[in-house]
């Protein structure tokens, strides 16, 4: 996503800087990076419109140093799975601090991540953000890593050539 991107997940780059990582932008391209001496900060966020991307939050605000809340995605209990109830259930699996409310979620620190198998529930969209996570929590296992052939069936070549940071 660049400059020019006509998706509206290109706004999720705003959502990293104000968490603290900073964004380089050009026409086809965007970089975002966050220097190892700048923690990461949690944000209150009202999703509604880039709900497809609350399970890639939720997952980032488990680095974070103060909570997140997301809300305005109630909705998303209704997709390919109950985005909502089975990313928390499958968060904490890891030891993630993940509470589902009535409009979205609520993601408090801790330091005691842990790897886990977690089960996509057939949704693209939470295998994605489980492979996300395996860069900083070592041994996370995803179950049925094939179910990103919906969107982008290259995502684990793409999720290779960044270098994981464990804790």
């Amino acid at each position: 996503l660049g400059a020019n991107a006509l998706q509206g997940d290109a706004r999720f780059v705003d959502v990293l800087v104000e968490m603290g990582c900073t964004a380089t932008v050009s026409a086809d391209d965007t970089v975002i990076m966050r220097r190892r001496d700048t923690p990461l900060r949690g944000i209150e966020i009202d999703m509604s419109d880039i709900s497809d991307l609350v399970p890639t939050m939720a997952v980032i605000a488990t680095q974070a140093v103060t909570p997140t809340r997301i809300t305005g995605v109630g909705f998303i209990r209704k997709k390919e799975s109950d985005r909502l109830g089975d990313l928390a259930d499958e968060l904490a699996k890891t030891g993630a601090d993940i509470t589902v409310e009535a409009d979205g979620l609520l993601i408090t620190p801790t330091d005691l991540l842990h790897g886990a198998a977690l089960d996509t529930h057939h949704d693209h969209r939470l295998g994605m953000a489980f492979g996300i996570l395996g860069l900083v929590v070592d041994d996370i296992v995803v179950n049925d890593p094939g179910v990103v052939s919906k969107s982008w069936p290259a995502f684990w070549d793409a999720l290779d050539v960044i270098p994981a940071r464990r804790q």
